[in-house]
């Protein structure tokens, strides 16, 4: 029998208002829930942007090494299922493909980055596979939520920029960790880390591998990275990192239409990063990368294995950005030039598709320039942006922010901006050989407020309005051109702990419409129209216990016929220290996946993963 969806909200609306009706009593935690979201001093800072969280006038969300941890996450993927305003079309066997939205906008207009260099492939409709990143190299995860171009590019609908992790300081430690789950659902991993001198390193190995929770959805991946550093006796490094990871995952399966699909995909990166301080409020930070990329998606009919389709995409990149940065955390500008060139090949060889078959080279030239002034308690926060693209028009991306302190705790945030992201080149986006050369361009506004001086609770409030057009629409065979208006609201909350106990939510409103008809966009185009996302977090030191129970609900947009728009995720994680007093202690972990096997998807074949469970351990040394 389906469970209500407010009887299981029950449980965790009760704890809710627990801690509410409480908060006057509590005598500890405030301080640390104001400090966790920059609004004390010394504020945390972001990697793009030469100032604190506090003077930063997008809607920004932070994930954490610790908070990566504690639900014991395979990929990126899973990571951003759990965080306000970005949602997943479905989770799968870990290590699938995953597509994903970002306050209504599709992965297609959302960089992601890691230490700088772009994941999305160009050949590929410009998508970034988030569930084929693995999670142990990461520091943090930064989400960018509204267009960022004038900062970082073709960054239409946001930005998730991964900071991988450095060498541990004059000290060498080491991780191993394994985990095992239903349909032989394996995450192996290991990682070691120390500095001596003035050199450091940062190894990480894994393979994470599935027969499929899925029918037809087995998963096979195996990752490497590494980092070296060397710190400059005046206080600024060098590191050097290689990327390397190779995936293959059955991707659809349908009795129903006959048909199965399986990818394929290798990525790697080597990456050179130097940070370097010229002076006492001058620093340089330059970065040089190269790589490549390879992707592969097979098609064949499913009771005879007879090919219909195989597509190939290749692409090889190299680039180079340099930028200074002048001021303190008040008043500082931030001036840089980039360049990227990348070549992509696409071939189909089974129907041999004219538009699927291409070698394009592209190039990009770019300059920036963003700032902070900052008057008592206003800061103003410009910033412009020039690229020169060869296949494309040049854009030229602003935009004009602000924020307001209105006591200590309390803070105004807005922006506008107009960008751009990338059009598809891909057999989707290319008639007879025939780029689409027109980008894809945002207005945008952004307001909100975000305040600790309720007792004891943290909250945050955003509003946004985008006009976006030269959108090419996802699922025609021939790229149409629309134009959409995108608007709603996001509200976050988060309590102080108490008694062990901590709790967190957010709800989202999006309201996306074609602005020439006033139709309401496809899930596809625009996300969940409602998003509801609570957390109830429990820590016992003494005892070495943490447990987190997530749970998720959302209401499609305009959903069709092959969706389904009803139920509700939880997810429940567990992790116990054998010796609770050590900070190298043994832990052993569970997950209980989807506790109420509840189905919500997009289309029939690409179902969420059903209940599952897994148990591990970890050891650290």
């Amino acid at each position: 029998m389906r469970r209500n969806f407010v009887t299981k909200l029950l449980f965790p609306c009760a704890l809710l208002s627990a801690v509410l009706a409480a908060a006057p009593a509590l005598g500890s935690g405030q301080e640390e829930l104001i400090g966790s979201f920059g609004l004390s001093d010394p504020p945390p800072e972001l990697a793009r942007f030469p100032r604190p969280a506090s003077r930063i006038a997008e809607n920004i969300t932070v994930v954490t090494a610790q908070d990566i941890a504690r639900i014991n996450a395979h990929t990126v993927a899973e990571v951003l299922n759990t965080l306000p305003g970005v949602q997943m079309d479905q989770l799968q066997t870990p290590g699938s493909m995953n597509f994903f939205g970002v306050l209504g906008a599709s992965s297609r207009h959302v960089l992601v980055q890691i230490d700088g260099v772009a994941q999305n492939l160009i050949g590929s409709e410009n998508i970034a596979q988030v569930g084929l990143i693995p999670v142990q190299m990461i520091e943090r995860i930064e989400v960018v939520k509204g267009a960022a171009s004038a900062a970082w590019g073709s960054a239409l609908g946001g930005v998730i920029n991964i900071v991988t992790k450095s060498p541990a300081a004059d000290r060498a430690a080491g991780m191993v960790s394994g985990s095992t789950g239903k349909s032989a659902t394996r995450d192996l991993r290991a990682e070691a880390t120390g500095s001596g001198e003035r050199f450091g390193y940062y190894l990480t190995a894994g393979k994470l591998s599935s027969d499929g929770l899925l029918a037809g959805n087995d998963t096979d991946m195996n990752h490497g990275f590494g980092k070296l550093s060397y710190d400059f006796p005046n206080g600024g490094d060098l590191s050097l990192s290689l990327d390397a990871r190779h995936s293959m995952a059955g991707t659809e399966e349908s009795r129903r239409y006959d048909f199965h699909n399986t990818g394929a995909a290798t990525h790697a990166t080597g990456n050179l990063v130097l940070n370097y301080p010229l002076a006492e409020r001058l620093a340089l930070e330059a970065n040089a990368h190269t790589g490549r990329r390879e992707v592969q998606n097979r098609r064949a009919v499913l009771t005879t294995g007879v090919p219909f389709a195989d597509f190939k995409g290749q692409e090889t990149f190299r680039g180079a950005d340099a930028a200074l940065s002048w001021g303190d955390a008040s008043r500082a500008l931030k001036a840089g030039v980039s360049l990227e060139e990348t070549e992509v090949e696409m071939h189909e060889p089974v129907r041999r598709y004219p538009q699927a078959n291409y070698d394009l080279a592209l190039r990009r030239e770019s300059a920036y320039l963003n700032g902070t002034y900052t008057m008592g308690r206003l800061s103003i926060l410009p910033g412009v942006r020039l690229d020169r693209l060869s296949l494309m028009e040049d854009p030229v991306s602003f935009t004009l922010g602000a924020t307001l302190r209105l006591t200590d705790n309390t803070l105004l945030r807005g922006y506008a901006a107009y960008g751009y992201s990338m059009p598809i080149i891909s057999n989707l986006g290319i008639q007879n050989g025939q780029v689409q050369r027109d980008l894809q361009h945002v207005r945008t506004v952004q307001a909100g407020v975000e305040s600790a001086d309720l007792p004891f609770v943290w909250v945050k409030t955003t509003f946004f309005y985008a006009e976006v057009w030269n959108i090419q629409d996802f699922d025609q065979p021939t790229p149409q051109l629309s134009q959409q208006v995108k608007q709603g609201a996001e509200l976050e909350l988060k309590s102080s702990p108490w008694c062990g106990f901590a709790l967190n939510g957010s709800y989202n409103f999006t309201d996306a419409r074609d602005q020439k008809t006033g139709k309401v966009l496809s899930v596809l185009d625009a996300g969940p129209r409602q998003a509801l996302k609570v957390g109830v977090r429990y820590d016992s030191e003494p005892a070495g216990l943490s447990a987190t129970l997530l749970g998720d609900w959302a209401k499609l947009h305009n959903p069709g016929r092959f969706a389904k728009d009803k139920g509700e995720f939880w997810d429940l994680h567990l992790t116990q220290k054998l010796s609770p007093s050590s900070d190298n202690s043994p832990e052993l972990f569970l997950s209980w996946h989807n506790i109420f096997d509840s189905k919500r998807y997009f289309y029939d074949f690409r179902a969420n993963a059903p209940r599952w469970l897994e148990a591990g351990a970890r050891w650290f040394f």
